[in-house]
């Protein structure tokens, strides 16, 4: 093999990124463009070619095994005696590496501890005691989720001005970031923030900046789109003596910015670097045309980008598949005849994705595939039955069920937390074991005797007063009522909505799920059988599977079929992230509308449902803006809806929607099949021609609605106003509810 023989597979924009070593490069490898074969191929084209050392050459990743990958790569490009890549690593690992070869300049050890979340998290509450503070006004997690914040824009306790502290809650974590920093050098222990935020420290040193920037030759950095502050300012200091980086990533694909990604980091590039040589990978080796063109016209309304066009040999391949059904159920039933018909010719079930949003909509999937005897399994995360929260609730309604559970009394007993330790729980069973009673006897028993404080038998008796009071409630009550009750007085709820990490709502989203599924049988004994029996699913270690999970967890992953269920308004683009977030949320939604088309090489199915059941109620849905975003020559639609609800309750809005009662109206369809379509919800008029009947809108007009605020009406379609307001971003709405300012 002749020295650069690993050039001549390349394509011509492949192989200009390879060769193109000198100065800044930043590389926009769009989906299935061949990133990492590039980003290997150029480490090695440098080290084969002698111009620098193994040893200058520094590669930063995101994880582990993209690193690993990377070294196994390179090292099968290069000579095989050469020694491997030794910076070739995360961020946080490299950061560990030189932080230790200079401990002592910052006052540590060379043996200093990394902390996990959790021992972060217990440090925080060491001192959130200590300062006599009261933990459920100052979560520790909150706190914690500050100082994560600081530290990924690389700021320590002293950078942090007084005039950007606007309220108590950040004046009380900056007291404690101080303290948790010294304590965390007082016992030899860093967090994973500080593995950034120290090395920028060490850097502030001329000796030790230019120790590394003179040794690193070439920097290479992978998805620099989801690079945060701190990642960018330690990447600028190695690289400010040679200038010799390169940047490969996807701005289309930047979906993180709650973990602290900024893609302005790759946006301003050209900016920041001087002279910076801007490629752009086109040749996409995964997916049709017909897939690329539907991506490159959602991702088009961005105007946060770089932009880019995506062509493939590919073939046009199938249209788009977009559906429409009535309800959420219908939906799950969908996805599974859809496979059980993919599977006649094509029994590779792990060929196959279904993509959502939100880990609640997995639920009547899961159920569906089940009832279908479809394998499945769940990527970057569990089953719906169980996921730790959910096993919590049920534990509780296990309890109303059957008091002399054992198992459940002990996991509701103990989340939340009551200030019942294990020393006082080993009593309680102890009593129990000696009597051979339940431990919910033996608590009973327990409460008012002198063997427990007075302080942890009033938690034990409040607990079983919960828990009575379910029990009391089953002859009267439906029992997923029962189990809200059980939720509210115990404490579980608060607990959830007192957690500031990112998690904590999509619990919540999960409990409000499964108080949804309960309504589908008629006692506790029917659904609790039912559980027991999804959980107790025999897998018989089959490996053929359909494969679940979020759209998050789904980047850097490819399938022939992907399915993309829940593409609805409030639900995809979430509402969450639009209300925190305005038009700059709406964007990174888009992306990961993006991300979700891109994975698909084959065929894709869009579902959008008529109805989704939220709380208790079926709630009429809006088309997803990003369906008509779409390139609507290449979607093919089919309507699966019926043209009545009689199936479903009165529907009522609630946060996923509008703010007012509306009823959903069918579409009339000339055939089964049509080129596109636009589902509308629309009121009787005669409940609201008064408020302004006359009122003629215009575009530029400046509008206010009682929700979301002022804005101005960018288009107008028909009754309905597209309006652009200052908080929440872009919203189509009825225009009767729309008052000129």
């Amino acid at each position: 093999m002749s020295n650069t023989q690993y050039l001549d597979s390349l394509n011509e924009l492949q192989h200009e990124s390879v060769c193109s070593t000198e100065g800044p490069n930043l590389i926009i490898a769009g989906a299935g463009t061949g990133k990492t074969r590039v980003l290997t191929t150029r480490v090695a084209h440098i080290v084969e070619t002698k111009l620098a050392f193994p040893s200058q050459v520094l590669c930063v990743t995101f994880t582990n095994k993209a690193a690993r990958e990377m070294a196994d790569r390179v090292q099968q490009l290069v000579n095989q005696s050469m020694d491997r890549i030794p910076w070739i690593g995360t961020f946080h690992s490299i950061g560990a590496k030189i932080i230790r070869n200079h401990s002592e300049v910052l006052g540590l050890k060379s043996s200093f501890t990394i902390l996990d979340k959790d021992d972060q998290l217990s440090l925080i509450k060491q001192i959130i005691k200590a300062e006599n503070l009261d933990q459920s006004q100052f979560s520790p997690k909150l706190i914690q989720s500050k100082i994560d914040q600081w530290k990924n824009k690389a700021l320590n306790p002293d950078d942090i001005k007084a005039e950007n502290i606007d309220n108590l809650i950040d004046e009380k974590s900056l007291t404690i970031y101080k303290i948790y920093q010294q304590r965390l050098f007082e016992i030899n222990c860093l967090d994973f923030g500080d593995l950034l935020l120290q090395c920028i420290n060490l850097f502030k040193r001329d000796d030790i900046l230019k120790r590394y920037a003179s040794n690193f030759k070439y920097i290479h950095v992978d998805e620099y789109q989801d690079t945060n502050a701190a990642q960018y300012i330690w990447l600028k200091h190695l690289a400010s003596i040679h200038l010799n980086i390169c940047c490969v990533g996807d701005d289309d694909q930047s979906i993180y910015s709650w973990r602290g990604a900024e893609v302005d980091n790759m946006l301003k590039f050209e900016k920041e670097f001087e002279n910076a040589k801007i490629i752009r990978l086109k040749q996409n080796y995964r997916s049709t045309n017909n897939i690329l063109q539907s991506a490159s016209s959602l991702i088009s309304y961005n105007e946060m980008r770089l932009g880019k066009e995506l062509i493939s040999d590919q073939g046009t391949g199938e249209p788009i598949y977009l559906h429409l059904v009535n309800s959420s159920r219908d939906e799950a039933n969908l996805v599974a005849q859809e496979i059980l018909d993919y599977k006649k010719d094509n029994p590779d079930l792990n060929n196959i994705s279904i993509l959502v949003r939100a880990v609640f909509q997995s639920r009547e999937i899961e159920e569906s595939l089940i009832k279908y005897s479809i394998p499945y399994r769940i990527i970057g995360g569990i089953r719906f039955y169980e996921r730790a929260e959910i096993k919590d609730a049920v534990s509780y309604l296990r309890l109303v069920y059957e008091s002399q559970d054992d198992v459940a009394f002990e996991r509701a007993l103990t989340i939340p937390k009551r200030g019942i330790g294990e020393k006082s729980f080993n009593h309680i069973l102890s009593l129990a074991n000696r009597n051979k009673i339940s431990l919910y006897q033996a608590s009973k028993n327990m409460i008012d005797t002198d063997e427990l404080t007075k302080k942890i038998s009033g938690s034990l008796k409040s607990f079983i007063g919960v828990i009575d009071r379910g029990r009391s409630m089953v002859e009267n009550v439906p029992f997923y009522d029962i189990l809200k009750v059980l939720l509210d007085e115990s404490g579980y709820m608060n607990m959830l909505k007192n957690d500031k990490n990112v998690s904590a709502q999509t619990k919540i989203e999960n409990i409000k799920e499964l108080i949804v599924a309960m309504q589908d049988y008629n006692s506790i004994e029917e659904f609790l059988e039912h559980i027991s029996l999804v959980t107790a699913v025999d897998e018989n270690n089959v490996d053929n599977k359909v494969s679940i999970m979020t759209l998050h967890a789904a980047k850097g992953l490819e399938y022939d079929f992907v399915f993309l269920p829940g593409w609805e308004e409030g639900l995809f683009p979430h509402q969450k992230t639009i209300d925190e977030s305005g038009n700059k949320g709406i964007e990174e939604e888009r992306r990961l509308a993006y991300v979700g088309i891109t994975r698909a090489k084959k065929k894709i199915n869009i579902i959008t449902s008529m109805t989704r059941r939220f709380q208790n109620n079926w709630m009429p849905s809006l088309q997803s803006r990003f369906i008509d975003e779409l390139d609507q020559e290449i979607i093919k639609t089919i309507n699966h809806a019926s043209d009545h609800l009689n199936s479903f309750q009165e529907p009522h809005f609630d946060e996923y929607n509008q703010d007012y009662g509306l009823k959903p109206k069918k579409i009339s369809f000339q055939n089964n099949e049509v080129s596109s379509y636009r589902t509308v919800v629309d009121m009787e008029i005669e409940n609201v021609r008064d408020i302004n009947d006359d009122l003629i809108l215009q575009i530029g007009q400046t509008v206010e609605h009682k929700k979301f605020g002022v804005g101005t009406i960018q288009d107008i379609d028909g009754t309905k106003a597209i309006v652009d307001f200052d908080k929440h971003g872009k919203k189509k709405l009825i225009s009767d509810f729309l008052k000129p300012c």
